[in-house]
Formats: C-alpha cells, structure tokens, sequence
C-alpha cells in the first residue's frame, strides 16, 4: 500500500484538475505488471492510500516509490506491505515457537 500526504501545491493541482485517480494510475500499474485494488482519499487527514498489487520485485516496488519523490508535491509517502490475518496468524505462531526456542537457549523457564 502507498501511503502519500498530498502538500499545497498538490492540492491546487487536484482541485484544478479534478479527475479519478484510481483511473489515472490503473493503467501504469497495469504497464508494471501489478493493479490497483484501491484508491482512497482518508477524511480529515488528507492522505491517499492506494492498495495495489505488485511483482514480487523489490527494485520495481522501490522504482515506482520513487519516481514520486522528485515531484515535491508529496509532504509525506511510504509504503507499507500488507499481510493477511491468515498468514499474520502463521507469523504469531512461529514467534511464539522462537521466543521459546530462545528461552530454552537461555535457560529461562516458561510462566504458563
């Protein structure tokens, strides 16, 4: 998910030229191999937050982050990747399993 804080200057542009942006975006996504699942505009902190899918490519991934830092027209812009509870689920259970293989490793003794 990208995360950006659109600054003044963006906002004159938006508001100017009001457009979908979902749509406007879609199709270079698409060019990318990836899609875009979602586009939303937070209220009252005046983010967007686009959901998309991308290939499992970390140099595309960090390529499309930033093409838009030299713009200026972004205050703030992360992403941040997803995951599902299923596999947050699966992520709870192997550290539960590390935390005890570590305290094995030191000995410490589980208070269950």
């Amino acid at each position: 998910m990208f995360v950006g804080e659109p600054n003044a200057a963006a906002w004159k542009l938006m508001m100017d030229n009001p457009i979908d942006h979902k749509e406007a975006v879609s199709a270079a996504f698409e060019k990318l191999g990836g899609k875009v699942l979602s586009y939303y505009f937070g209220l009252g902190d005046g983010k967007n937050y686009i959901v998309c899918e991308l290939p499992n490519d970390n140099e595309l991934i960090q390529a499309v982050y930033l093409m838009r830092l030299p713009t200026g027209l972004l205050k703030d812009y992360k992403i941040v990747e997803l995951m599902s509870s299923k596999d947050m689920s699966k992520a709870l259970v192997k550290s539960k399993e590390l935390i005890e293989l570590e305290n094995k490793t030191n000995g410490v003794t589980s208070n269950k």
